[in-house]
């Protein structure tokens, strides 16, 4: 592998960990949107974010 092979890589590797931040923080705000509206139970499994997660964007 090349040394270009192997920066190219790395670059794609982390535009793939950007992309999964982003995914992950989009996620955070839609439950932050909802935390007037729904029970944490519901807003956790229609959002997909861990039970303890959106108990802790409660907390905020």
């Amino acid at each position: 592998m090349t040394l270009f092979e192997r920066d190219r890589e790395k670059f794609q590797e982390g535009r793939e960990e950007g992309r999964e931040e982003g995914r992950e923080e989009a996620k955070k705000e839609a439950a932050k949107a909802l935390l007037d509206l729904l029970d944490d139970e519901t807003i956790a499994s229609r959002i997909g974010l861990a039970l303890e997660e959106v108990k802790a964007l409660r907390k905020e």
